[in-house]
């Protein structure tokens, strides 16, 4: 498989901005089967930027809008990014399935199976691009897709705007088509060999205190060491600050006591009942601490991961990386909005291929100490794919 990529920062005019990734993409160069991921800003949908462009292109395209994005071309947060895969040995095959509330299972568990059913064989991972639904937990997306798959490797994304209170412009994209509230996805087959790397926080950053999770249902923490919430966050020293508790500053870390690595989880809000309605599911008996999350450790953790990858590439292969960071990380930069694109740009320099964009929520495997994965829905967490 190898890849090809491409950028534009030019959202007004559609035909310029299809001409211009057109010029940056070998056609002639793909192979048998063909696939393009792309992120953008929001104002590339608007302006008919993103239909025009997956129009000009001779492959499927599926992504998501998001407030910024680096490739091996360039990066900005209002651009454009698409990456091309292309292969005579593996096959793409995409699905997509309006997503809406309510029963998610059964929609996602169809779209699996009717997509599946046009290529024999099993898929050995799925790339996703899900919608940000007030009301609906994107974990339980990702839980479905893992259910309908049988539990192949699933790596993604929930999309993102720059809207920042409600996401109410967050589109998944679908061959041009900007989809409000439709989980659109690739079934990948072949000789693929995909890992995943997942970082968040350094230990220095987690509270040495461990608590359990003793009362909860799907997203909404209730208690912890049988204690309320608030009782228990106030005896860690985390006290309301000008009538707020600042949460987002402290996301949740938490344990599964599985053997994978820990996972972590963004607040929402507090609910005027005391509890926390997080951006993930809050298992009983899970093992919960506080994390911390600063400029400085993101732009560490982050090149820590990528050197990581870069290593791992040198001992095995690997020809391409997709990766996202979520916006809460975003966030913590504060004035220094593209600190983390440039430390993926400077790093990556010599990386044949590779697209990143901001999420809502990652979706990426875990490993299991004997090294099998395990899909997971993540918050401020930067992921990796590397294929």
């Amino acid at each position: 498989m190898k890849t090809m990529t491409a950028f534009t920062f030019e959202i007004d005019d559609p035909e310029a901005a299809a001409a211009e990734i057109l010029e940056q993409i070998d056609i002639k160069g793909l192979g048998k089967s063909s696939l393009g991921i792309l992120t953008c800003y929001t104002n590339f949908i608007d302006s008919g930027a993103v239909q025009t462009i997956c129009e000009a292109l001779p492959f499927d395209v599926i992504g998501m809008t998001t407030v910024g994005t680096v490739s091996s071309v360039a990066l900005g947060e209002m651009a454009l990014g698409l990456l091309v895969l292309t292969s005579d040995d593996v096959d793409f095959i995409v699905g997509a399935v309006g997503i809406t509330g309510g029963d998610v299972d059964g929609p996602v568990c169809k779209a699996y199976e009717e997509t599946s059913a046009k290529r024999p064989g099993q898929p050995v991972m799925a790339l996703v691009f899900a919608p940000y639904i007030p009301g609906v937990v994107g974990e339980s997306i990702a839980v479905s897709l893992d259910k309908a798959s049988g539990g192949i490797p699933i790596f993604g994304s929930l999309a993102i705007d720059s809207s920042i209170v409600d996401f109410s412009f967050n589109r998944t994209i679908y061959n041009g088509e900007a989809c409000e509230k439709k989980l659109v996805f690739a079934l990948l087959y072949g000789d693929l060999r995909p890992s995943f790397f997942v970082t968040s926080f350094t230990e220095d950053k987690i509270q040495k205190q461990r608590g359990i999770v003793t009362k909860s249902k799907d997203n909404i923490l209730m208690e912890v060491n049988n204690m309320p919430l608030l009782d228990y966050l106030q005896s860690l020293g985390i006290q309301k600050t000008e009538g707020a508790w600042t949460m987002s500053l402290f996301p949740f870390v938490l344990d599964y006591n599985d053997g994978t690595k820990p996972v972590v989880r963004s607040v929402f809000l507090i609910t005027k009942e005391g509890y926390a309605a997080c951006g993930g599911y809050i298992p009983e008996n899970a093992t919960l601490s506080v994390g911390g999350i600063d400029y400085p450790n993101i732009i560490r953790t982050t090149s820590e991961a990528l050197e990581q990858i870069l290593t791992k590439k040198k001992d095995d292969g690997g020809s391409c990386l997709l990766m996202f960071s979520c916006l809460g990380r975003y966030f913590a930069l504060e004035s220094h909005t593209t600190a983390e694109m440039e430390t993926i740009r400077d790093i990556l320099m010599d990386f044949p291929g590779y697209l990143f964009g901001y999420s809502g929520g990652e979706i990426c495997p875990v490993y299991t100490e004997e090294g099998r994965a395990v899909n997971r829905f993540h918050n401020c967490t930067f992921i990796v794919c590397l294929l």
